[in-house]
């Protein structure tokens, strides 16, 4: 008898451990209720998003926040924040003044428990935008959408997505998601979902020329029309198959979307369009229809990019005609030119920009750019969240709310050693720095901040001496800092050689001829406010070894065109920009390019009134205070002290790891035989497992416009 009581309890637990892992890990479900009519708390109502209150429809303007969980030193999917993590950050936003964030795949489970917390204790709350992701290897290879691992690894996250948002799913081993017992229903505050964070044109071109796809769709929410390509058939399956579980499972719908950028705007440009900015694909949501089973709705969804402003000039000639009046009236001559206008009365559904932001790096992509400092950063995210406002988009999300430091940006990443896990921020990638809210390593204050105040440095001894001059150094996960005591800037220039590689380096500098004790490959000149700068030794310019072809037409490698071990020259720093406009004709124009080498005068204290995010260099009473960020000293990863090799060894960008690097000083007036020169030790850095935070002042900024405060 016993046994026998064993054996069934023993097979009860089993068939009830069955049960939950069905229900919980792989979200299998009985309709129990079929009878039960679907509501739903947010629509579309015309051009307008809604939501529920009591018994009332309220318009509902979307002011929206990015989130990730992207920290210091750890990979983003190893989704290390904590709840206390996401509590603060959400507190934060709340009193920016947004009402919206967006993540970009299920999160791990601390998220959502902040989320709920957040909002069953606040009288305002924060509603969600939950994406719906497959890794990049997927979306930027070289098959179509059909492929392993994509279709069906986004369908599954997505059922994934709407339990998680319910508090009825466990996950333990997540693709492309977070993990944990998810338990706190979410879904009151869940405005929707959104397919894709970035599509790769070419995989929607694949997409579009496979046999595999469908050519059209009708389900029970969404269908195609006749014009819909493959891809816009997969995204109405793939928003058909969502909305389904979720009005089954749930007996609720909610909000749904793909995203899609300029680059695969509806309509057609003429080749040298096409050419300069790869628009080979027209994307429509209006090739997606919703039939009535549909409650709720969906919208239109764009990341805005940087867009040529005489876009207009080159729809092609059916283009135009097709438009009409929708082209009557555009603005010229603003960041969009009418774009967000014409969009808008374009589309018979919502629009939503679902990703607009502006970085605060020093280096700019495009031309006819300049870098901003965080008040522009500001200014520039309101300025253009009003023209959305003006035309009659429904909101957007600003990308991004911290710093992501590992993003890679395309006239960067050459010189970028970055495998593994990124322990430092180079402020000279576009990418690394869209965040509101910035991070530095450590416990306690920056190694330095430059602004002109000697006290910091009181407790340091000297890297390098002379009977009239003291250099100090120090370094963070940002910037090498120098201070040189004993230089009057109103009456004298600045010489600060910097040797650090063993490989090249010259001991003469031909045009102002003066001498070093050492191969030099960099010279730091402060001259004045205006006219300081960072120059390198040609032999070890970067921009020349890597895009010699692009700015002068010219093969770097070639033997007339080789450049010495010891070349006396020594050059400004460039970085390599994005045209503009667009090359009519084949004819070759030189590629735009910025003096990144050129240093900024200013106070980087952020508890400055004076404060400028972007300062290089700030004079002292008898001295002046610089940084220099890694990256422009050919750094690509100095936490590993690792640095770039000889270009012309390998016909490009390889890395050797350095213990020390050479400085000297000596100002014009002063200078007598070789400028002798010291060692500075590198020790790099490993993993820090405390980061400090700190909001930009693109916040208050922010916060001002959308709270008032």
């Amino acid at each position: 008898m016993m046994k026998r009581f064993i054996l069934a309890s023993l097979a009860v637990v089993l068939l009830l451990a069955g049960i939950g892992y069905l229900v919980y890990y792989r979200g299998i479900y009985v309709d129990f209720k079929p009878e039960v009519s679907v509501t739903a708390r947010f629509r579309t109502q015309g051009k307008e998003i809604q939501y529920l209150d009591g018994d009332t429809w309220k318009t509902m303007e979307i002011r929206g926040v990015d989130l990730s969980s992207n920290i210091p030193g750890e990979a983003m999917l190893d989704f290390v924040p904590a709840y206390e993590d996401y509590s603060r950050w959400l507190e934060q936003i709340g009193e920016m003044g947004a009402n919206t964030i967006r993540v970009h795949t299920v999160m791990d489970d601390d998220f959502y428990e902040a989320f709920y917390d957040y909002n069953t204790t606040k009288e305002k709350p924060l509603y969600l935008l939950q994406g719906l992701s497959v890794p990049d290897r997927a979306n930027y290879g070289a098959e179509d959408i059909y492929q392993e691992e994509f279709v069906d690894l986004l369908l599954e996250n997505a059922i994934k997505a709407v339990d998680v948002i319910h508090g009825n799913r466990a996950i333990e081993l997540g693709n492309f998601t977070g993990t944990g017992w998810y338990q706190w229903d979410v879904s009151p505050w869940t405005l929707g979902y959104l397919l894709g964070h970035e599509w790769d044109s070419g995989i929607i071109a694949y997409t579009n020329h496979s046999a595999l796809g469908e050519t059209s769709y009708q389900g029970t929410y969404f269908y195609t029309k006749p014009e819909a390509s493959r891809f816009e058939t997969a995204m109405a399956k793939l928003m058909d198959r969502v909305t389904a579980y979720e009005s089954d499972k749930y007996k609720e719908q909610r909000l749904i979307s793909f995203v899609n950028s300029p680059w695969d705007d509806p309509f057609v440009y003429d080749t040298l369009y096409n050419a300069r900015f790869d628009t080979y694909n027209q994307v429509d949501m209006e090739h997606i229809g919703a039939t009535a089973e549909l409650l709720s709705g969906y919208f239109v969804s764009y990341r805005l990019e940087t867009l040529c402003p005489d876009y207009q000039k080159y729809f092609t000639r059916e283009q135009k005609a097709k438009l009409g009046e929708l082209l009557t009236g555009l603005e010229t001559g603003d960041l969009y030119s009418g774009y967000l206008t014409l969009l808008n009365r374009y589309y018979t559904v919502p629009i939503m920009a679902t990703g607009f932001g502006f970085s605060t790096a020093r280096t700019p992509v495009v031309e006819n750019h300049s870098p901003l400092n965080e008040q522009q950063q500001g200014e520039a995210l309101v300025e253009l969240w009003q023209k959305m406002r003006s035309a009659g988009w429904t909101g957007g999300f600003v990308s991004t709310w911290q710093d992501v430091w590992d993003r890679n940006t395309w006239n960067t990443v050459y010189a970028n050693y970055s495998f593994g896990v990124d322990n430092w921020q180079d402020v000279q990638t576009d990418g690394q720095n869209y965040g509101l809210m910035e991070f530095w390593l450590g416990s306690g204050e920056r190694v330095c901040t430059v602004d002109g105040n000697a006290a910091e440095w009181q407790d340091k001894e000297p890297v390098w001496s002379s009977d009239a001059m003291d250099v100090y150094m120090d370094y963070d996960e940002r910037y090498l800092y120098f201070y040189v005591d004993g230089f009057s800037p109103e009456t004298d220039v600045l010489y600060l050689p910097i040797d650090t590689t063993p490989k090249t380096g010259s001991t003469y500098w031909e045009e102002k001829k003066i001498s070093f004790e050492r191969g030099c490959d960099f010279v730091v000149t402060i001259d004045g406010k205006d006219n300081s700068r960072v120059l390198v030794q040609e032999r070890y310019e970067s921009l020349w070894a890597m895009y010699a072809y692009e700015t002068d037409y010219k093969n770097p490698y070639a033997k007339e065109y080789w450049r010495e071990k010891d070349s006396p020259v020594f050059r400004p720093i460039r970085s390599i920009m994005e045209r503009e406009g667009i090359n009519a004709g084949n004819r070759w124009v030189a590629m735009p390019t910025y003096e990144t080498g050129k240093l900024r005068y200013g106070n980087a204290d952020p508890d400055s009134p004076a404060f400028d995010s972007l300062a290089d260099f700030c004079f002292a009473a008898d001295g002046v205070e610089i940084r220099i960020p890694w990256g422009l000293l050919n750094f690509s990863n100095p936490a590993e002290r690792m640095i770039h090799d000889d270009y012309y060894e390998h016909y490009g960008v390889e890395y050797i790891q350095i213990d020390e690097m050479f400085v000297g000083a000596a100002v014009e007036s002063d200078i007598k035989g070789r400028i002798p020169m010291a060692s500075f030790p590198l020790e790099g850095w490993g993993e820090y497992e405390e980061y400090q935070e700190r909001l930009k002042k693109s916040y208050d900024v922010l916060q001002a416009a959308w709270s008032g405060r």
